[in-house]
């Protein structure tokens, strides 16, 4: 659905989505500044029920579903550490990269999803 077939609710909706994300991706830049990590915004589908931040279809309620990628899960805690203790993300996941990649094979179809469905929001190698 192009933007010229959105109802006016929804081009409102959309570009409060777009001001919510680019705010958080300035806490992001500014929290991780000295972390070398990823961090990925995760919606889990419908079958799963939330991560609707992640997805767009977000309300008053919904939470800030993130994980974080680093090299190695020591810098990959550090990060998720230093999000909670800043209040950046409600639900802050931390893996190493072999870990992340991994998900994309999961027998879980759970992670299988949270995978293939993540954005990310904070691409700093």
């Amino acid at each position: 659905m192009g933007s010229d077939e959105l109802s006016p609710f929804q081009r409102l909706r959309r570009r409060r989505h777009e001001r919510w994300l680019e705010a958080l991706q300035q806490q992001l830049a500014e929290t991780l500044a000295e972390v070398p990590c990823r961090v990925w915004l995760y919606p889990c589908g419908e079958a799963f029920g939330y991560g609707s931040r992640g997805r767009g279809d977000w309300d008053g309620y919904s939470d800030t579903d993130l994980l974080v990628e680093a090299e190695s899960a020591e810098l990959a805690e550090r990060a998720a550490d230093q999000l909670r203790s800043a209040l950046v993300g409600d639900d802050v996941l931390a893996l190493n990269r072999c870990r992340w990649q991994a998900m994309a094979a999961s027998p879980s179809p759970h992670w299988r999803a949270v995978h293939a469905q993540a954005r990310c929001v904070y691409p700093r190698p």
